[in-house]
């Protein structure tokens, strides 16, 4: 997985978990309040259950927003990847030229071009395309657009989703780091 979005989308929910337990600290005290008998069926019902309802609504409210942030930083890194596959001329190589001259390419040409722009992109699409256009082996090499970063969007909208039923838990923080393997 892409390690600076797992991390920004852990560090994000990490902190909106550590803000809804400090409000599920605080309604749990109120719940031991209201079990322990110590106070008046009066004060409980007038004082205490009002605060502990309005607690659980932040808890609820606080937890869908936390997940859908993550979701929203899941979609933006998304958009963002598949803006890495349109072409950019910044990155076209001396290699271009060689689909220009109207020599005709070997299946061998392709791959050395295939070999040299492994990182780039755009040449890699440019020489995939040609030899597509010229029906031209190209030693079992594919180019399979974004497919790492869908993967890593992929794992996770799967982790957000789970961790959805545990933010408003109190091992949610345990449940958390072990979702995304952390110590």
């Amino acid at each position: 997985m892409d390690t600076n979005i797992t991390q920004t989308v852990y560090k994000t929910l990490e902190a909106s978990t550590a803000e809804i337990g400090k409000t599920l600290a605080e309604r749990d005290s109120l719940e031991e309040k209201i079990k322990s008998g110590r106070y008046s069926p009066q004060t409980v019902q007038k004082e205490f259950c009002p605060k502990r309802d309005a607690l659980n609504q932040q808890i609820k409210a606080d937890s869908e927003k936390a997940i859908q942030a993550a979701k929203s930083l899941v979609e933006k890194y998304r958009v963002d990847a598949e803006k890495l596959n349109d072409l950019n001329p910044a990155e076209l190589t001396d290699d271009i030229k060689l689909f220009q001259t109207g020599i005709p390419l070997l299946p061998r040409d392709i791959q050395a071009i295939l070999a040299r722009n492994s990182n780039n992109r755009t040449m890699t699409q440019l020489a995939l395309r040609y030899a597509k256009e010229h029906g031209i082996e190209t030693g079992g090499i594919n180019y399979i657009v974004g497919e790492a970063e869908r993967q890593t969007a992929n794992a996770l909208d799967e982790i957000i989703r789970y961790y959805s039923r545990w933010i408003d838990k109190r091992n949610a923080k345990d449940v958390l780091r072990r979702f995304f393997n952390v110590e």
